[in-house]
């Protein structure tokens, strides 16, 4: 039975080391979290960088372990540098005329088909360089992604029939930017696509935690559909502060934000410990 539920947005490269950032410095604050962490009632919701880092969680690697891996100076990632602006462009140009979110999601599935068709390996093999474990952890884990032709949710688990590497490449096709993810017959792009924390994959439980690496301005930190869908649970909320996001908010796919991004994660989760504790205690 789920009881807790903690939720991890996306946020690309800068995205991954402040959420394990911030949960080594609750951790720091509260040592109790690795044993709420551990636990079996406990449910991880990752979309894109925080599916990378839910499986490492949910698979019981130590968090310290995790933080250190955020400050090595070599690493198999690859980064990529985003003309924000002409990005947005293509965004609202293939969001003009959509007549649902469904729709809207279809329409950034083809921008992302036209743009990268297919994986040739190259992200599986950088995914697969992020775990420790490429099987499917024991405890409760989704994986948020959107099939790029239907713009349908879906949301894989160790019952899903398809392997670890692959959903959480899935999860991370940041579109435009990274190339569709095949799975069978269907293809899928990054589950941001759809919200940067699909929430609501967390129905059920009774408290949530959210992380959010980049908040929107003038934007609701979760979706207020995705938190009616959450009922009466208790939810936190903690988002990336101007210290984090000085660092990576422009950069998030660059694997040089990585240290300082951490590190910064780090400060703010040992601010946040209290907060955390009387949710999840």
């Amino acid at each position: 039975m789920i009881d807790r539920a903690i939720v991890l947005s996306g946020g690309g490269l800068g995205g991954i080391a402040w959420e394990v950032g911030v949960l080594t410095g609750i951790r720091d604050a509260w040592p109790e979290l690795d044993e709420v962490l551990a636990d079996s009632s406990t449910l991880i919701v990752g979309t894109s960088a925080g599916s990378v880092v839910g499986s490492q969680v949910a698979a019981a690697v130590p968090l310290e372990l995790l933080f250190e891996a955020q400050l090595a100076e070599q690493t198999a990632e690859v980064g990529a540098r985003i003309d924000a602006a002409a990005f947005q462009s293509r965004i609202d140009q293939a969001l003009a005329g959509a007549t649902s979110p469904e729709d809207a999601r279809r329409r950034i599935g083809a921008m992302a088909i036209a743009a990268h068709p297919e994986d040739d390996g190259e992200r599986a093999e950088i995914i697969r360089s992020r775990l420790a474990s490429e099987q499917w952890p024991e405890r409760a884990l989704r994986v948020a992604a959107v099939d790029a032709d239907t713009g349908e949710l879906v949301a894989f688990d160790r019952d899903s029939g398809v392997d670890l590497v692959s959903a959480l490449a899935a999860s991370c096709a940041v579109p435009g930017v990274w190339p569709v993810i095949r799975i069978g017959d269907r293809r899928f792009v990054d589950g941001g696509v759809r919200s940067g924390s699909n929430a609501d994959l967390a129905a059920g439980a009774g408290r949530v935690l959210v992380l959010n690496p980049l908040p929107v301005e003038g934007m609701p930190l979760v979706p207020e559909g995705e938190l009616e869908a959450l009922g009466g649970a208790a939810v936190e909320i903690v988002s990336a502060d101007a210290a984090a996001l000085a660092i990576y908010g422009l950069r998030a796919l660059d694997p040089a934000v990585s240290p300082a991004a951490a590190r910064a994660g780090r400060e703010q989760g040992r601010s946040v410990a209290g907060r955390v504790m009387a949710l999840l205690a």
